[in-house]
């Protein structure tokens, strides 16, 4: 699981480089995100060791790759996926629930 800073960076990062087609620079991650440059730089040395990008930390942050541009989910945390009832509406107004109910 990612921090709050990794997180966001990876978000910058692929938006980016999806919508603008370019990877932002240190500046410009300061001014995105909120973060200074210290932080920055950890949480992008995080997402080197998790394997979401390729940088290397001697490099400007512009020269990092995506790998996966998205979070992974965390098996901690399972959905529930529920199935929709079926609504019959009868003719005869035989489910008139909404109308009752609210």
């Amino acid at each position: 699981m990612l921090s709050d800073t990794a997180r966001k960076l990876l978000m910058i990062m692929t938006h980016s480089a999806n919508h603008h087609a370019h990877m932002p620079s240190l500046p410009e991650m300061e001014r995105l995100s909120g973060r200074m440059p210290v932080p920055i730089k950890a949480a992008m040395q995080e997402l080197v060791q998790e394997n979401y990008i390729e940088w290397n930390p001697n490099m400007p942050p512009e020269t990092a790759i995506i790998i996966e541009g998205w979070e992974r989910s965390d098996s901690r945390f399972k959905r529930h996926h529920s199935t929709p009832q079926d609504i019959q509406w009868g003719v005869d107004g035989s489910n008139i629930e909404y109308w009752t109910k609210y």
